[in-house]
């Protein structure tokens, strides 16, 4: 009888044991399903941050774009000249003498249109005629029955001073900016609706995203899809928004001149792979923690050894600290490729010249003073020490340092200019530099500018060593930035 009753304690005890590693293994798979969900909901965010951010940056991108049409407009309204006259009046003046009064202004607003890719730069007066660039193809589209373009543009304005449309008479591949200049006169400018598309290139790049840019009106100006699937877009009354689904994000920003910019990424897709993976690892999980209760149950230890694994860092120069040449192609070659539509930058190879002559004066401890003296001056004026710095600077040779300055200020002209007095200033630092007695060390630095010399880091490399030959050879200065070779003409 006591025999029997051991086995049946034996046997509930055993019990017990399973029916509680069952129990502790659902726990951990509920556990294990509830942190999956919130990994999950945590990579919505996430991903919706980088839309918001690219929705952002591409409508920064557009508005601008848009923007420089309008400031050119604003020059030729403010020109009094300009305004003053009208085509249709000849009370004031003969029809001949409007008529050379109109090709004087029609020179005048053409000259401005180059300022940028416009295929229609034009004033249209009250009796149709234009001065400045008007495209047959515009003519054609915007001409009313009487064949007058004057007409139409005032219908599209209705009551407002400045409009944007694209899409008249259902053609979408122009788009317009019409201008009320007076009660005689209507500004026009367009371009064609493709440049858009290269102004958001970054954007395009989101994989299983749909892109589109609609107008104030709710017509579709642009759409670029980067997925076979179909993806609604959310009606929102938001100025700027995310909405987050579980299959799909959608990120909206309206532009300045209140069109909408609205990018949707599909889900789906993760969403099926944390579904699995979430029944996988349970299951899995499950076992392993049936088996560790039950080895642990029979006082089987396994303590492995914890192993260190190496980090990866950087190759550096052994003699100032910082990154060697193949470092500083990787990374400045990686930046140019990802960075931001707009970005201006300056790849530069700054050269100790005379390092032979040096060396032969003040022997190896002069020799190594020269370049650490040198890379410290360029650390200085780059600012390469501070974590924030968004400059670069490599060793790739006995005297000479590849450099990268960023001058991005979404801004062409403001930023080349900025570059180009850094560059000036650059040179006037390292001219500074020297070991015993001023001007006993020689450095000169060449430079090229990305992206208006290229967009490829091979061929700024190269025109950057071209531009530090031509600064080696000039006696007057110490710098040059790569100027693009002229062509023989015959």
């Amino acid at each position: 009888m006591e025999k029997e009753s051991k086995e049946k304690l034996k046997h509930s005890t055993r019990s017990v044991i399973i029916i509680m590693i069952l129990i502790m293994a659902a726990v951990c798979a509920l556990c294990l399903g509830y942190m999956s969900y919130v990994h999950y909901d945590k990579q919505l965010e996430y991903e919706a941050e980088l839309l918001r951010n690219s929705a952002e940056q591409s409508a920064s991108v557009l508005d601008m774009h848009f923007k420089k049409l309008e400031d050119a407009s604003v020059i030729v309204l403010a020109d009094e000249g300009l305004m003053s006259f009208d085509a249709a009046n000849f009370s004031t003046g003969s029809e001949y003498d409007n008529s050379l009064r109109l090709a004087d202004l029609k020179k005048n607003v053409t000259a401005l249109s180059f300022i940028d890719n416009y295929c229609d730069f034009t004033l249209i007066y009250r009796n149709d005629a234009a001065a400045g660039r008007l495209s047959d193809g515009t003519k054609e589209l915007l001409c009313d029955k009487e064949s007058k373009v004057y007409p139409l543009l005032k219908d599209q304005l209705g009551d407002k001073r400045r409009v944007w449309v694209t899409g008249i008479k259902d053609d979408p591949a122009k788009v317009f900016y019409i201008s009320q200049a007076n009660d005689n006169v209507v500004f026009l400018g367009g371009f064609y609706t493709e440049e858009l598309r290269y102004l958001v290139k970054d954007a395009q790049r989101i994989k299983d995203s749909k892109l589109v840019l609609m107008s104030d009106s709710g017509r579709d100006v642009m759409t670029i899809c980067n997925t076979k699937k179909e993806l609604e877009i959310e009606t929102t009354s938001s100025d700027s928004c995310v909405v987050i689904k579980d299959t799909a994000i959608q990120a909206e920003k309206t532009l300045s001149n209140g069109w909408h910019l609205v990018i949707v990424k599909d889900m789906s897709e993760a969403n099926e792979f944390y579904k699995k993976l979430e029944l996988e690892t349970a299951v899995a999980l499950m076992l392993v923690l049936i088996m560790t209760l039950t080895l642990f149950f029979i006082n089987f230890r396994n303590d492995p050894s914890l192993g260190a694994v190496a980090s990866i860092a950087p190759e550096v120069d052994m003699l100032t600290g910082i990154i060697n040449a193949e470092e500083a192609e990787n990374i400045i070659a990686d930046k140019l490729e990802t960075c931001v539509t707009g970005a201006t930058m300056m790849i530069a190879i700054a050269r100790i010249t005379n390092l032979d002559e040096v060396r032969r004066k003040y022997r190896t401890s002069g020799y190594n003073g020269t370049i650490i003296k040198t890379y410290r001056g360029l650390a200085e004026y780059l600012g390469t020490d501070s974590a924030d710095s968004k400059n670069i600077l490599g060793r790739t040779g006995e005297g000479e340092f590849l450099i990268m300055a960023d001058y991005t200020q979404y801004d062409l002209f403001k930023a080349n200019d900025e570059l180009k007095k850094g560059l000036v200033e650059l040179s006037e630092a390292l001219n500074s530099v020297y070991l015993a007695t001023p001007d006993d060390i020689h450095i000169c630095v060449g430079a090229a500018v990305y992206p208006n010399n290229s967009t490829d880091y091979d061929e700024l490399y190269s025109m950057a060593e071209k531009a530090l030959q031509e600064a080696i050879n000039d006696d007057e200065k110490s710098y040059a930035i790569y100027k693009k070779e002229k062509s023989a003409h015959k």
